[in-house]
């Protein structure tokens, strides 16, 4: 877990997955862990529906690799 060695970190994933990833982050002391959560699904859509769910999440990102 980068995180906690002081590695900033981002979990991306489906709002599917929403309550796991915020239960696995809880669960693992990470509370603050930034999700970027885009609309389900992301299997088997075409590359520029994947770019345009990334850009919806871009800015989650960004800040939460680049806080200090």
């Amino acid at each position: 877990m980068l995180e906690q060695h002081g590695i900033p970190t981002v979990v991306m994933g489906t709002k599917e997955f929403e309550t796991l990833a915020t239960l696995e982050a809880r669960n693992r002391g990470l509370a603050d862990l930034p999700l970027a959560l885009i609309p389900h699904p992301l299997g088997g859509i075409r590359e520029e529906e994947v770019v345009r769910k990334a850009d919806l999440v871009i800015d989650i990102v960004v800040r939460a690799v680049t806080k200090a």
